[in-house]
């Protein structure tokens, strides 16, 4: 009888284990391919567009030392400019998003731990040479990140997921409030440089001559 007593106790205390080590094992997660990249982006611009606010897309800036600084979307708000910048395609779990860090960190698929640029860090010299030609004009950032991303950090106020994207640009709008007529005109220069710019970026440098 205790034999058996004995033998129950340790099949359920075996199952426990079993059940604990199953729950505290890191999930899985599957990467978005490049298809499913690919077509969230175009949906993103397509939900943009939706919103009827004024909007560049796929802008090159020559950040000098800072490189070139690539926007996926700048959009106008009412009160404020929207700057729209993608993730890696590779995140496929957990994400760290301090806001102040020099770096956002992340699990790539095969679980080891990538990382990128603060985009906010990264558009700093695009937004310095906005705020000092238009100083009352609000920047906003926002990085968007696969769907198979987790957000670790609390708080995360410029990162967001592809489902939540256009539930926080119609936040913005509300706290922008009244149509600011400042920003007609600084709509109107702002977006003229940027084309100006991005074009400049794209065109390749000239070839130097060789000497003879």
């Amino acid at each position: 009888m205790d034999l058996i007593t004995f033998s129950a106790i340790a099949l359920v205390v075996i199952t426990l284990v079993v059940t604990f080590a199953l729950s505290v094992k890191p999930k899985r997660v599957k990467p978005v391919s490049a298809r499913q990249y690919n077509a969230e982006l175009f949906k993103r611009r397509m939900e943009l567009e939706e919103l009827s606010y004024p909007m560049l897309n796929d802008i090159k800036v020559n950040g000098g030392k800072a490189g070139l600084i690539r926007v996926d979307h700048v959009l106008r708000l009412p009160a404020s400019i929207l700057m729209i910048t993608s993730a890696p395609a590779d995140v496929a779990g957990q994400v760290r998003c301090p806001q102040n860090a020099g770096h956002w960190k992340y699990v790539r698929p095969d679980h080891t731990v990538g990382a990128f640029i603060n985009p906010v860090l990264q558009l700093h010299p695009l937004i310095s040479a906005i705020r000092g030609r238009f100083p009352l004009v609000r920047v906003r950032v926002m990085c968007v990140f696969p769907r198979a991303a987790e957000f670790v950090s609390a708080n995360v106020k410029t990162a967001c997921v592809p489902d939540d994207l256009i539930r926080l640009v119609r936040e913005m709008v509300a706290e922008d409030g009244a149509q600011n007529q400042g920003m007609d005109a600084a709509w109107e220069s702002l977006s003229l440089a940027l084309k100006q710019s991005s074009a400049a970026a794209a065109t390749p440098a000239p070839k130097g001559r060789r000497a003879g």
